[in-house]
């Protein structure tokens, strides 16, 4: 199998695309709250959008650090834990944060949307 190779951009731009992830996530999650969601009834949705929203802003998390750190000396495995690690903890931080805001709520499916978000992107 062929790898295509992605262009390693100066490690300051790298962690600066980290934090301007980390940071649209925060933004979005904790000072805009989000429309409800649409009530269909008699429609079953196995995975509402919120969760698709999560799995996808964690992806974005874990691959922006993944990329922070692929120049890095350290064992790939110690790399992708530490990657799954932060962006998982980052997301339980922000759930917590959640809990304290009026009208918002800790969700456990949504820490587990986080984390698969984060895992599946280190695999690949």
């Amino acid at each position: 199998m062929r790898r295509l190779p992605v262009p390693l951009l100066p490690a300051w731009l790298r962690w600066l695309g980290v934090a301007a992830v980390a940071g649209f996530v925060f933004v979005t999650s904790i000072l805009v709250a989000p429309p409800p969601e649409p009530v269909i009834p008699g429609k079953a949705d196995p995975l509402p959008l919120d969760k698709w929203r999560h799995f996808l802003a964690y992806a974005a998390i874990a691959y922006a650090l993944a990329y922070a750190l692929a120049d890095s000396d350290r064992p790939r495995t110690h790399l992708a834990a530490g990657v799954v690690c932060v962006a998982m903890l980052y997301g339980i931080g922000i759930e917590l944060w959640q809990w304290t805001i009026p009208n918002r709520f800790f969700s456990v499916e949504d820490a587990y949307a986080n984390a698969i978000g984060a895992a599946l992107v280190v695999v690949w």
